[in-house]
């Protein structure tokens, strides 16, 4: 059985009349999208969690989708290729029917679908609904995002907002925009902090010992790192530039590029692809998974992070957490996120950013007397059960 299922659960689990409460996660985008970035990683780390830590209430937690007003449950949630862990085929789903005793967790980019009649059918029979608003950037800079998001995204908030019991957002820079902009209550919004614990040790199969490998002869001596998708903010142009003007000076500084291509972006993918040092002193890799990042993070002289505005920032925690040094932009919630950790670099001051990346630096990146963050998976689903309510189901012969 792989790392992220639900196992241990009994026939019991999927009855309409359930002898125990369930934390029941919609995964119904993440499928359908088959994507393995911010938000699907941090869905199935924290459904893996969850099972795990189900001892200290005794729920039961289940991978489920919606289709129209139907819920369906699956048995375990199979891994995504990029997990790095031993492939296993999708189980067959099966009608659920939510209720009193179930908590149902939306915490997947579930605005890209319309979860609402399948939300209501499962509120009219008991169910409580708690949401995750991961950030409210398409709200704030739309333009970094296809067209059409900012309205989609907008009624999708006000709707869960509506029928939440609770809002978890996971930082508190989010929250006091959150909080700010919809006028809610304070308590309705909790920050549920990311863990950065990605890496499966023990996990890795022969597809990732290949890809290290690929990556250990290609990589040839000292380098930094840039995670994350190739999009508007997360700012890779600067990045860039800095490194360019590196390279005019000789330098052997080598920068490893690792994000999927984006949205609104051609011109930097087109200054990539022609890039003469492509091959040479930059390389570009997308789909690398899990394993491989870690990997990466392991030996990079520093992750960068130059992004020009996050939820949370989840590269600088696990980088972090690998070990690995942080030189990233100076902007409030990657200060909560990193802590003292990081090289904090202001966006407009390229040559800081030369500067952190000159071995000659006042200050080099890799400060050892500065204290990583530190949070795994277990710790935010301990969390998660610290503010979820999950009251005993009666049993079927004292509620009738």
């Amino acid at each position: 059985m792989p790392v992220t299922a639900a196992t241990d659960l009994s026939e019991a689990c999927f009855s309409d009349t359930p002898a125990v409460p369930r934390l029941l996660f919609d995964v119904t985008r993440l499928l359908e999208s088959g994507l393995h970035t911010g938000i699907q990683r941090v869905v199935r780390r924290l459904i893996a969690a969850a099972q795990r830590q189900r001892h200290l209430t005794g729920c039961a937690v289940l991978a489920v989708t919606f289709q129209r007003d139907q819920w369906f449950a699956l048995q375990y949630l199979a891994p995504h290729p990029l997990e790095g862990i031993e492939a296993e085929a999708q189980p067959d789903v099966q009608p659920i029917f939510p209720g009193t005793g179930d908590h149902i967790m939306m915490f997947d980019a579930s605005w890209y679908c319309d979860p609402w009649p399948a939300v209501d059918a499962a509120r009219s029979r008991g169910a409580k609904i708690y949401g995750m608003v991961h950030d409210l950037l398409p709200l704030e800079r739309s333009t970094w995002f296809r067209d059409g998001l900012q309205q989609r995204f907008s009624e999708h908030l006000q709707l869960l907002v509506a029928r939440a019991e609770m809002i978890f957002v996971p930082s508190e820079t989010v929250r006091q925009r959150l909080l700010h902009k919809r006028k809610l209550l304070e308590s309705f919004v909790q920050v549920l902090a990311h863990g950065g614990d990605f890496y499966s040790p023990g996990c890795q199969q022969q597809p990732s010992l290949d890809t290290v490998r690929q990556l250990a002869s290609t990589i040839r001596g000292s380098f930094y790192c840039a995670l994350g998708t190739l999009e508007p903010r997360k700012n890779h142009a600067f990045v860039l530039d800095a490194f360019e003007q590196l390279w005019s000076q000789g330098s052997p500084a080598q920068l490893v590029v690792v994000g999927n291509r984006g949205w609104r972006v051609n011109e930097l993918l087109m200054r990539l692809d022609a890039h003469p040092q492509l091959g040479h002193k930059l390389f570009v890799f997308s789909d690398l998974d899990d394993i491989a990042v870690h990997w990466l993070l392991r030996r990079a002289e520093a992750l960068l992070y130059m992004s020009n505005d996050e939820g949370f920032g989840l590269p600088v925690l696990e980088a972090a957490m690998a070990g690995c040094a942080v030189i990233c932009s100076d902007i409030p919630v990657l200060r909560e996120t990193g802590g003292d950790w990081p090289h904090y670099v202001r966006l407009d001051d390229l040559p800081a950013l030369v500067d952190a990346l000159t071995p000659t630096s006042n200050e080099p990146p890799r400060n050892e007397t500065r204290v990583a963050p530190w949070r795994t998976w277990d710790q935010v689903a301990q969390t998660l059960y610290g503010y979820v309510a999950l009251e005993r189901v009666a049993d079927a012969a004292t509620s009738t």
